[in-house]
């Protein structure tokens, strides 16, 4: 007895990809439809639901792992990594700079990895073993060339694209960033206006919702104030957001985006997480005094700062958590219960013992990359 069409694509809509790979093989009717660009959506839109917690995890060198925040107290279990993959994660030095640097993940999105150093980048998927080796950002270059860069999905254009910032000044202490995008599919690189006069970005802080990037910047006047700043990817036009108004100018800001929307978490006397809604107004979702909970390292110093800005954060499967994850120093991530307004620490099981930690959201997938 054969089951209907429409019920075969549900069901293995449903299936992990490791086991999708191997019904590839089993007939030209099972390859047709699991390399087809829409059950590959279907089968993503599944995975982010069934793997919505899941974070991706990165030690120097090359070993990624997927943790299951929603059950830590199974252990991580570790992905393989193509070889020609491995070879990118060899580590380099800039000119003139004797100090060694290595590969850092760019960005995660629809199960495909953004691996960057310099100006160049390897898209990976880690599922499916697929990469694809990205062109040269081509520009003048000068010994004091900073870079920073974030990888994407544009869900208008469909499309995968890497917003680069790059600081290009030979003055000291002077950021005054180019903008540049690759488009995957146009395989090429484009120049982007820069933000308005008087914005100072920090593209270290750049997030994505609505097919939009969103960042934390510095709005010079009689005072410095702190506002957020969007970047419409079909339009690209800037916007700026200003933040909850509740919110101490002097405390540390960073932008995150859950669930599709932009988050603001807050550290100072307070540690807040707050959520844009859909009419565009702020609502607290998490607030604790940070007296009442201080990260330590082994020399039993808070290390609050360090540990919050640069990170990537996601809800748990029931939404009554957050889980912030680590710094790369880090072994431990702290989890925010939105119900009872506390906070706890979770170290993933299974970590090798010299491990830095670097986490990122990611869910598998089939999006293909190969040429």
């Amino acid at each position: 007895m054969s089951l209907p069409e429409d019920l075969i694509v549900e069901i293995l809509s449903w299936v992990p990809v490791t086991t999708l790979l191997r019904f590839k093989s089993a007939s030209k009717s099972f390859l047709n439809l699991i390399i087809c660009p829409g059950f590959v959506k279907l089968h993503l839109r599944r995975s982010l639901i069934r793997n919505a917690s899941v974070t991706l995890l990165r030690w120097r060198g090359v070993f990624l792992a997927s943790f299951d925040s929603d059950h830590p107290q199974r252990p991580v279990v570790q992905l393989d990594v193509h070889p020609d993959v491995i070879k990118f994660f060899e580590p380099f030095r800039f000119e003139d700079n004797p100090k060694l640097y290595y590969p850092m993940i760019t960005g995660i999105c629809n199960g495909v990895v953004c691996f960057g150093k310099a100006k160049e980048f390897v898209l990976y998927n880690p599922a499916t073993r697929d990469y694809r080796q990205i062109p040269r950002l081509k520009m003048r270059e000068n010994p004091t060339m900073m870079f920073s860069d974030v990888f994407f999905y544009d869900c208008i254009g469909d499309d995968f694209k890497i917003f680069s910032f790059v600081n290009n000044s030979t003055a000291p202490n002077q950021n005054e960033f180019e903008f540049y995008m690759y488009s995957l599919k146009d395989n090429s690189w484009l120049k982007i206006e820069s933000p308005p006069q008087g914005l100072r970005v920090d593209p270290s802080r750049t997030h994505i919702a609505n097919n939009s990037l969103y960042w934390v910047t510095l709005k010079k006047h009689v005072l410095v104030t702190k506002v957020i700043l969007r970047f419409d990817l079909s339009s690209h036009r800037y916007e700026e957001m200003s933040t909850p108004k509740q919110i101490n100018p002097a405390h540390i800001l960073t932008v995150r985006v859950l669930k599709g929307r932009p988050h603001v978490l807050v550290l100072g006397s307070v540690f807040d997480i707050w959520m844009i809604t859909e009419d565009n107004c702020w609502t607290p979702v998490f607030r604790c005094l940070t007296k009442q909970y201080r990260w330590h390292h082994e020399h039993d110093s808070p290390y609050w700062r360090d540990y919050i800005s640069p990170l990537d954060y996601a809800y748990s499967r029931d939404g009554r958590k957050i889980l912030i994850g680590p710094l790369i120093k880090f072994r431990h991530f702290i989890c925010c219960d939105l119900v009872s307004q506390t906070i706890s620490e979770v170290q993933p099981l299974g970590l090798p013992e010299d491990a830095s930690l670097f986490a990122r959201s990611w869910a598998e997938s089939l999006v293909p990359l190969a040429l």
